[in-house]
């Protein structure tokens, strides 16, 4: 009975050191790939009008979780008044081609330049999508 006491104290310790040691949800921004983190930072742009963050937020559209890329397309359409076709439950190839339109609109507006946007971590994303 002693060893199931020692196992289940030893056992007890890894999960609270395991809970203990998990990174929050709120950090990292859009560069953690966590969906949680993503939504934070979008929310975050969003009620503070971060608008040197819309390329962050163009490219979630382009995220695998579905919640992200609605949240996305909604606070693109808060900040800019358009959702430029965009709508987060079309198929991939509708997304990709609305995702180019978000693309280039930043780039017109001057919030992203032309040589510098979109090193997105998003996007080519871990699984192969199909060709365009």
């Amino acid at each position: 009975m002693m060893w199931f006491t020692t196992l289940a104290t030893a056992m007890m310790a890894m999960v609270v050191g395991v809970i203990g040691c998990a990174p929050s949800a709120t950090e990292g921004g859009f560069s953690n790939p966590a969906p949680g983190a993503r939504v934070y930072a979008i929310e975050d742009a969003v009620r503070y009008n971060r608008r040197d963050q819309i390329p962050q937020i163009v490219e979630c559209l382009c995220s695998d979780d579905e919640f992200v890329r609605y949240l996305a397309i909604g606070g693109l359409q808060r900040m800019t008044g358009q959702d430029l076709g965009y709508q987060f439950d079309d198929p991939d190839a509708l997304r990709f081609v609305a995702y180019k339109r978000w693309q280039q609109w930043t780039i017109d507006q001057k919030l992203a330049p032309p040589e510098q946007a979109y090193a997105s971590t998003i996007y080519p994303p871990a699984r192969p999508r199909p060709q365009w």
